[in-house]
């Protein structure tokens, strides 16, 4: 870890977070994008939910949004998110919903034979390493060409050239392989990422945020320490204080078997997420919103966490 950035250190856990304002209206639909094995050759649908800011009272309302409502008017930034090993798109819904009510459009792609719909996919992991880049650059390519498609109700509703990657855990470093392999994402966020040893040495020179927990007893913070430390343009490095790797999904009570994998005396999962958004969300709101006052609000310490910040860090 390198020691030029001051540390923002605020341990006090009980000081209650500013309430956040009423969230606008986030849609949600799903697009399934058809491409090739890169290792195999066989089909790979990737049906890839997208979250995104909503028109006021269209869609029909369910768990993750409304679902197809209208897209609000005007042209919005594009996320895209990959998911964990053995996990799902939807794994981080408090995330992508609250990036979409901010007016960011979110397509969460899964990788298929990695998800937690796949009964091998902890021995699919080796085919997932070399498939998700190219799984990411697909859904990409693919959700650009919706701006331009008539037929979409995204057609003249993305900014093209306003183009985030984010992720967590494998999904996290995949975050990190694709924005050091693909030119067009300007901003990147990793959620505890692992295996950043095996990354391009050269580094990453786009804005780029790292959350990890402190308690990670999967991959180890010290892995997002790893991860900041290969940044040379602008960086931030949260580690949030009694998370743990799990703290950073929906749940980690596992919906489908109720096996509990919450670790305990862990802060609470909505602790965690509300420690995640203070920082996901103003990071790509100055990133890809160009939001200068979103910028001084990553530099504002709070309670829970650890923050290296050096915004002016330019391929350093």
């Amino acid at each position: 870890m390198r020691t030029a950035s001051v540390p923002l250190l605020v341990l006090a856990l009980g000081l209650a977070l500013p309430a956040a304002a009423a969230p606008r209206p986030v849609g949600i639909t799903t697009l399934t994008f058809t491409k090739q094995s890169v290792t195999t050759g066989a089909p790979r649908p990737l049906a890839t939910l997208v979250w995104y800011p909503a028109k006021p009272r269209t869609g029909t309302a369910e768990d993750l949004g409304l679902r197809d409502a209208a897209v609000r008017p005007g042209r919005h930034p594009l996320i895209i998110f990959s998911h964990g090993s053995c996990g799902r798109p939807r794994e981080a819904t408090y995330l992508t919903r609250a990036l979409a009510a901010e007016g960011f459009i979110v397509a969460a792609l899964p990788h298929p034979g990695n998800t937690a719909d796949d009964p091998a996919c902890v021995a699919a992991f080796g085919d997932s390493f070399v498939n998700r880049v190219p799984d990411v650059r697909f859904v990409l390519d693919a959700m650009l060409a919706q701006a331009t498609d008539r037929s979409s109700r995204f057609h003249r509703r993305i900014r093209t050239e306003r183009v985030g990657m984010s992720g967590l855990s494998f999904g996290g470093f995949t975050t990190l392989l694709a924005v050091q392999q693909e030119p067009r994402f300007t901003a990147a966020f990793s959620l505890v990422p692992g295996g950043v040893e095996v990354l391009d040495p050269r580094g990453i020179s786009i804005p780029t945020l790292v959350i990890g927990a402190e308690h990670d007893q999967i991959v180890g913070y010290h892995e997002s320490e790893l991860a900041y430390d290969i940044l040379k343009g602008p960086r931030y490095l949260v580690e949030v204080l009694g998370a743990n790797h799990l703290s950073a999904v929906d749940n980690c009570l596992n919906p489908d078997t109720h096996l509990d994998l919450c670790v305990a005396g862990a802060i609470s999962q909505d602790d965690a997420h509300r420690l995640i958004l203070r920082y996901a969300l103003p990071f790509f709101r100055r990133y890809l919103g160009n939001s200068r006052a979103a910028g001084r609000t990553l530099l504002r310490q709070v309670p829970g966490v650890i923050l290296h910040a050096e915004p002016r860090r330019s391929n350093g």
